[in-house]
């Protein structure tokens, strides 16, 4: 063999494994940037999940207290007195596709979704209710039993329904709930 074709051939070989490890390091440089970026997504989407999980737990808190005071009220309440609720489901409502995605566990959604039915059910169910105390307010005057046996039907499922939620809302934020929450509910917080 030639001296120049020796040298064409070593050149050639040399340029060809450069180019090859250059596109391998390429690769692994690439493979690694990638993976953290991925990382670094996965994590600002865990941060986003543990603000939105906050602020649902918070939404939870306040719908429980308002069951509770909605129950006592009721029981203190004239037959003619109108009552007013404060639930709050706008929350849920801003955040629960971005919770139902982002929630690694199954127990959590499917809890958190059935709390935040009951707060529709009692809404709904107060708004029934307003709106037959509004009905009959002036038939109340006249001292009419069967109405009053209505209302009273009406104001135990409502006292049954806010229950019902006080209690789910307790459980909530005993299982999931942070120390602010357990503390604004006026739960001991046991280390959990």
């Amino acid at each position: 063999m030639s001296a120049w074709l020796t040298d064409f051939t070593v050149e050639a070989l040399a340029g060809i494994i450069g180019v090859f490890v250059g596109v391998l390091l390429a690769l692994i440089v690439d493979r690694r940037r990638q993976s953290q970026k991925e990382e670094q997504n996965e994590l600002e989407r865990e941060e986003q999940f543990k603000r939105a999980r906050h602020t649902v737990l918070g939404s939870v808190v306040k719908n429980t207290n308002e069951a509770s005071r909605l129950r006592g009220r009721i029981d203190k309440r004239k037959p003619s007195e109108l009552i007013h609720t404060e639930l709050e489901l706008s929350v849920w409502s801003a955040v629960q596709a971005q919770f139902m995605e982002s929630c690694h566990e199954i127990d959590e959604r499917v809890r958190f979704a059935q709390f935040f039915d009951a707060v529709r059910s009692l809404q709904s169910f107060f708004d029934f209710h307003r709106d037959l105390q509004l009905s009959i307010a002036g038939a109340f005057d006249e001292q009419d039993p069967e109405l009053a046996e209505i209302l009273k039907d009406a104001d135990q499922r409502l006292k049954e329904l806010s229950d019902e939620l006080r209690l789910a809302g307790v459980l909530m934020i005993t299982d999931f709930g942070e120390p602010v929450h357990k503390q604004l509910l006026g739960l001991k917080d046991y280390g959990s």
